[in-house]
């Protein structure tokens, strides 16, 4: 039965597959592999050192179990990153953000997000094939000096990156497509490898500074009439299940869209995601039941979906920059 696994458990395992000779996994060079050990799935996941301040990571697993990783802080000094999924995704919860994000199959995320504390969340049971690069911002500034060209979110992150933050979701054009298939085949060994790799990185990047410049070529379609009463359908189905909702997988599947549509179309219906919707509805409700007086904060973190009373504290302050036992002082 696939249960919930945080990062530490899994550190711990991954430990005891290695002293047991269960770990398959070798370096050579710049270069990583590791296979996923069978206890927590199969696939696996391939990092190489392309050059200083460049990382270049591939994963392609499934997982047995719903996987959970926390990031206390993201250090001032973390690179500007790009995430491209083909396969899966993953539910993230970062400080910095308005609202939780769902990244999904399909769509590309560049991101900076320094000093903030976040929560990632992978499903089990579903394929995830993810590429992820990490670029250093003095790589950035040592290969282009038209930073005045960026839009103003990027720009000022290149430019204060202690104090910005950036989070920039947009669709996976067939360009890109074409060149993580051609990274995904791995080509070649050796320096002919990290060459070829580094070339098709840099290639990739270019396209994405680039539909990042003139705005990106494919914008979502109109909602047709049918697809609007689904989206409304999800959406029903999320408060119905409030305290423990669907996958996003799952939702999509039981009001017959895809997750990229089931995505663009919250977007475009309630401007806001799947799951930043559930978190606004939930808040509101907790301000229903704060406003009762008749349940404490456990009971209404619990009522609400939120097993931590720490977590539902930190969501709470999150949404209204106070926390629940200030609430209705505030609002008094």
């Amino acid at each position: 039965m696939a249960k919930i696994l945080t990062g530490r458990e899994i550190r711990e395992i991954m430990g005891e597959c290695h002293a047991n000779g269960d770990l398959v996994e070798y370096s050579e060079g710049a270069e990583c592999f590791r296979r996923t050990p069978s206890v927590l799935g199969q696939g696996w996941g391939r990092e190489i050192q392309l050059r200083p301040g460049l990382l270049l990571s591939v994963m392609d697993v499934t997982n047995s179990h719903t996987q959970v990783y926390q990031v206390q802080q993201h250090q001032t000094s973390m690179p500007l990153t790009f995430c491209y999924y083909l396969f899966g995704g993953c539910q993230v919860d970062n400080d910095g953000l308005a609202s939780p994000e769902e990244e999904v199959a399909g769509k590309s995320y560049m991101y900076r997000v320094p000093n903030t504390g976040e929560i990632e969340k992978y499903p089990a049971g579903h394929r995830i094939c993810r590429f992820h690069i990490q670029v250093s911002l003095e790589l950035i500034h040592g290969f282009c000096d038209r930073i005045h060209e960026f839009p103003t979110t990027l720009r000022n992150t290149l430019e204060h990156p202690e104090n910005t933050i950036l989070y920039y979701p947009s669709k996976i054009t067939p360009a890109q497509r074409q060149i993580l298939q051609q990274i995904l085949e791995w080509p070649y060994q050796g320096l002919a490898r990290q060459l070829y790799l580094e070339g098709k990185v840099l290639e990739l990047l270019a396209l994405h500074f680039n539909q990042v410049i003139i705005g990106s070529p494919e914008r979502s379609s109109p909602l047709k009439a049918r697809d609007i009463d689904r989206i409304y359908e999800a959406r029903d189905i999320l408060i119905q299940n409030a305290v423990t909702p669907p996958s996003l997988a799952e939702l999509a599947r039981r009001v017959h869209l895809n997750e990229l549509k089931l995505t663009q179309g919250f977007k475009q219906v309630f401007d806001t995601t799947v799951f930043g919707y559930l978190y606004n509805y939930r808040m509101e409700q907790a301000c229903q039941l704060l406003q009762t007086g008749s349940l404490n904060i456990q009971e209404i973190a619990r009522s609400v979906g939120y097993t931590s009373r720490s977590s539902f504290v930190a969501a709470f302050k999150k949404k209204f920059k106070v926390a629940p036992s200030l609430y209705l002082k505030k609002i008094g």
